[in-house]
This record gives structure tokens, sequence and C-alpha cells, in this order.
């Protein structure tokens, strides 16, 4: 099996005031498809801002808080729970049909996190909304002489998170020391987001746990090797064959700090307003009328905020 690895793609932090600052992607910034990954936010929360309800539907959002995140995310939503969220947790938001949330700081805090919007097939894209929160404490963590890996989704190492999804899905949030080295198998079919939140991360793909020459070089560098600077991020794809290909991670002279999210490729259109996310113009369009109508829910009074 051949690893194909994209472009590395660094987005610039834009600011909204001294409030919160953000580094955005989509799925269409790479040149290889990160699907199921639609769309990323790191954002960075320093202060309480009007945040109005924002429609979600046809995907799942997982809004993870990193562990250097201190104050409490409060994160509310049209079936009307209200949960708080702080260092580590993961808030997680099965959108399907239709669901209205915001999600603010409260509070003095410095909120430090990625928003990661993951696609729904089209026979899932009508599940009933469903949310929860997932406790740091709760994720198994994995401390090895590399470093420290927390399993915040899916299985890696042995270990499962508790985290129920809809589909088979893997987010780990990973340290590595100077110079260390992680092998992270990628199963045919899957994709991996792969994003350096400290560092410089060194990226390499091996197609075969063991035994596969390397690609033949081309003009313009390595295509099985790329390095992401700190807030940049890259896509890698497994096609479809018989054999697992596996990622290997490094870290240079200065520690490494990485999210990774992988998951079995949604092979469909994607056609996107804001996370309204569906497999058809056709579909959109219904689905942003269902919105406009109320039938994404209203936040309850006095939660609009």
């Amino acid at each position: 099996m051949t690893i194909h690895l994209s472009n590395v793609v660094a987005s610039q932090p834009q600011s909204a005031g001294d409030a919160c600052t953000l580094r955005a992607f989509l799925h269409t910034d790479f040149s290889h498809s990160p699907s199921p990954v639609v769309m990323v936010e790191h954002f960075i929360m320093n202060r309480t801002m009007a945040a109005p309800p924002q429609p979600h539907a046809g995907l799942c959002m997982a809004t993870l808080l990193l562990e250097d995140a201190n104050g409490v995310m409060r994160c509310k939503d049209s079936p009307g729970s209200v949960l708080e969220a702080r260092a580590g947790d993961l808030h997680w938001t099965v959108a399907g049909a239709g669901i209205l949330t915001t999600q603010q700081l409260v509070g003095p805090g410095h909120l430090n996190g990625l928003r990661i919007g993951l696609n729904l097939p089209d026979r899932l894209k009508s599940l009933s909304p469903a949310v929860s929160l997932l406790r740091a404490w709760e994720m198994p963590v994995i401390q090895t002489d590399a470093g420290r890996v927390r399993v915040v989704a899916g299985n890696h190492g042995g270990w499962q998170s508790p985290l129920a999804t809809p589909e088979a899905l893997m987010i780990l949030d990973g340290w590595l020391r100077p110079g260390a080295t992680q092998l992270l198998p990628l199963p045919p079919g899957w994709n991996a987001w792969v994003y350096s939140v400290q560092g410089e991360l060194g990226v390499r793909a091996r197609h075969r746990l063991s035994g596969a020459p390397p690609l033949p070089k081309r003009q313009g560098g390595d295509p099985d090797f790329a390095v992401l600077p700190a807030g940049a991020a890259l896509a890698a794809s497994a096609p479809l064959a018989d054999d697992e290909g596996v990622l290997l991670l490094m870290a240079g002279k200065a520690p490494v700090h990485y999210v990774l999210t992988a998951g079995p490729a949604v092979d469909e259109p994607v056609f996107r307003h804001g996370a309204v996310v569906m497999a058809s113009q056709r579909a959109l369009t219904r689905a942003l009328a269902a919105y406009e109508a109320g039938e994404f829910g209203q936040m309850p009074q006095g939660q609009a905020a």
C-alpha cells in the first residue's frame, strides 16, 4: 500500500479583537483528502465574547480543550443541555439532522483548543442530535520513553477511549520528547489529519510495517516525508489495499505537541455552508431551509448567549 502525504498547510492566525484567535483549515486546502475531517479551528479564547447560536448538521463536532487551557468553556445547545468543559476535556456533538450550539469562556481564563468537524456519510446525516462530555481523566494515557499520548477517541496501543462515535474514529493528543519517534498504523481506506500544536513535527510515510521500498525521489523533494512547523497540518491518505501502512512521527531537538485525527474516508461529495455539511446541493438547500424554519430547535430563553 502507498500512503500519500498532502501538501503542508500553514494557517495564519486570525484575530477577533482581543477575545479570540483562530487558525482555520478546510478539507479543500489539502492536495489529498483528510476526510472525514472537513474543517478544523485551532482557537485561543482570552475573554468572554458574544457568541450567537451556530447551526450544525450532517457532521460530528469534536471540541478538544488542550491540557494547558485554564478556565471553563460553557457549551449550550438547542436540545437544552448545558455542559462545562475544562482543560483536557472533549465536548462531542453528533449534529446529525440539525442542532444549534454555543461555546463560550465563562469568567477569566485562557482556552486553548481545537474544533474538529467530521463528515458523516449520507446514510447517517439524519441521526438525531446527541451531545456528550468526555472528561480528561476518562481518556487513556499511554506513557513511553518516546513521550505521552492521550487516546481521545478510538483505539491506540491497545487502549480504547470510552467515547461512542457513529463511525470508526481515532483522535490522539500527543507529546514527543526531543529526538523521539512514534509509529502510527493507518488502516487501508483511512485518512489522517496531522497538526503540530508546538514544535517541528517530522512525518514520514512507510507503506508497510516492514520491507517496503521508498517511493522514488522526484523533483521538489521526498514525497514520503514532510516537516510541520507549529500551526501547520497535512493529510495522509491510505488507499484501500491488503496491507496496513504506518506513519512515523518524529521530533527534532525540541519537544513536539501534535493532534492527529484519523478515520475511514467518506467517499461522497461535500456541499458545505458553515458547519452544515451535506452530500448534494439539494440536500444542503433543504437543511438550510429547515434551519431557517426553526427545525434545528431554539436555544432555551436566557441561553442564547
